[in-house]
């Protein structure tokens, strides 16, 4: 693998990060990385991705080479001994992506660093995970959008996806079978479209049996899909399998056969920034006998991007514990918030209040439809024409206000115009989120004054992590436990 890597990376060798990274993977503890960014993206495929590679063709060197003492010790009539090298089913490793756009960059590096020379199903690949004409007309028409839309949305973004990769001596074959699989690249959707329901008879998860090491990239974009697919992975891997799937037990490796296989995979989380979903999944799934480590970075702040002079007031909601936290923002947000914005609707009409849960963004829509306000709800789910139909409206003013959520802001990034006061319900996941928001105050095409502006940030003592990427890490303990509940940044 060293002069295919050499010829892979742009520097002809490992960069400090990459060195720094890899020798995390190489020591085959857990790792969860929360500092992806567009910066270092390729320089973290291409790591994890040659990390893979190596393990399969270790294993695969190995189970070779006891091939060959097996064929020795037949032919001479003696005992070879016991040789484990192998697991219940073929698949090794797996590697989970959001769109298919990330898994053909993915296995155009692997099919790299093989240098095999034959690629079989090489030109089905291309076309079913290629970018086609109609792709590169929507990615010209997102020029105007951020840097991350683009890369994120550039070429098939179809979210339901699975291909298996097998290994030989001189070829590769791609769409292989699972069990023939030695390597499985999927979206989570995919993979639960394939292992089935939890009741019925589709379910099979043998073919996840033995992974022996799992890799979870862009979980941020994950979280923006349907996490519960990602924990149910996680919750069906590494068990007995229900078939032997011609398995020859007697090269089983003991842990396998033990049920302690979870104890020896490794898993490598990598994410934008850290979450509680991608911390939970860090606690309970982690447990390789290697040990675990957790980077991330220390943040300045996203509040050091806001250009727009306006002051942004952060008001800490008090709540009694974890399970009543968003009964009790909740609560806040329809006793103080709405009836201040309902008495002082004449001067606030231009008011966006942003929800990054769709949890919540439902529970605030129903809420405000019962009480009569004059609003628009823009999700996710929202067609363009409902969502240009709405900015309209709110910017001649005909709305009390628009309710707009996180994914619909990560999925299609609309430039609302108009905006004079912005109510952050929750902060966003995505701190950059955070500052393009407020900074869209400027494209309105009023004259709104600065004295005319505001943006008010509801937050409680859980939201540390999105706190922290937004006020910065030097500050965020003294919004958490200072004495004073409100904090204006200018």
């Amino acid at each position: 693998l060293v002069k295919p890597f050499h010829k892979l990376s742009k520097t002809g060798d490992f960069t400090d990060f990459q060195r720094g990274l890899f020798g995390w993977f190489d020591q085959y503890r857990d790792v969860v990385y929360a500092g992806r960014s567009l910066e270092n993206e390729d320089e973290i495929t291409t790591a994890y991705a040659l990390h893979a590679m190596n393990h399969v063709m270790k294993a695969k060197d190995q189970e070779h080479k006891n091939n060959s003492k097996l064929a020795k010790a037949h032919a001479s009539g003696s005992d070879a001994g016991e040789l484990r090298d192998r697991g219940f089913t073929r698949p090794r490793v797996l590697i989970v992506v959001p769109f298919r756009n990330c898994a053909y960059r993915l296995i155009e590096k692997l099919l790299k660093l093989v240098s095999a020379e034959q690629e079989m199903n090489s030109s089905r690949f291309a076309k079913e995970y290629g970018p086609d004409e109609e792709e590169e007309r929507k990615h010209n028409s997102n020029k105007r959008k951020p840097e991350d839309f683009q890369r994120t949305f550039a070429g098939n973004i179809d979210d339901s996806f699975r291909i298996g990769v097998q290994l030989h001596y001189k070829s590769v074959k791609l769409y292989a079978d699972f069990y023939r699989a030695d390597i499985i690249i999927a979206s989570p959707i995919g993979l639960r479209m394939t292992t089935g329901a939890e009741s019925g008879d589709r379910k099979d998860f043998d073919f996840l049996s033995s992974v022996e090491m799992v890799i979870v990239d862009q979980c941020d974009v994950l979280l923006m899909q349907n996490w519960d697919h990602v924990s149910h992975l996680f919750n069906h891997m590494n068990l007995t399998p229900k078939k032997d799937h011609g398995c020859d037990f007697s090269r089983v490796r003991s842990w396998f056969l033990d049920g302690m296989a979870q104890y020896r995979r490794q898993t490598i989380l990598i994410s934008e920034h850290m979450t509680p979903e991608i911390q939970a999944v860090f606690n309970n799934n982690c447990r390789s006998i290697e040990g675990k480590v957790r980077i991330k970075p220390a943040y300045t702040g996203a509040v050091d991007n806001v250009v727009t002079q306006v002051s942004q007031i952060f008001k800490r909601v008090s709540v009694r514990r974890l399970a009543s936290a968003n009964d009790d923002r909740f609560s806040n947000f329809v006793e103080q918030t709405l009836p201040d914005l309902e008495k002082s609707m004449m001067n606030k009409k231009h008011t966006v209040i942003f929800a990054s849960s769709y949890f919540d963004f439902v529970r605030i829509r129903n809420h405000c439809k019962d009480k009569g306000y004059i609003f628009a709800a823009i999700s996710e789910y929202s067609t363009k024409s409902e969502a240009m139909r709405a900015r309209m409206k709110f910017f001649d003013g005909e709305l009390q206000f628009i309710l707009y959520s996180e994914r619909a802001h990560f999925y299609h990034r609309y430039p609302i115009k108009g905006i004079h006061h912005l109510i952050f319900y929750s902060l966003p996941d995505h701190s950059h989120y955070y500052s393009e928001l407020v900074n869209l105050m400027l494209t309105s095409n009023d004259t709104a004054s600065a004295d005319q502006l505001s943006c008010t940030v509801f937050y409680s003592k859980f939201d540390q992590l999105k706190l922290e990427r937004v006020v910065g890490s030097r500050l965020v303990a003294q919004l958490l436990s200072g004495e004073r509940s409100q904090f204006t940044f200018a």
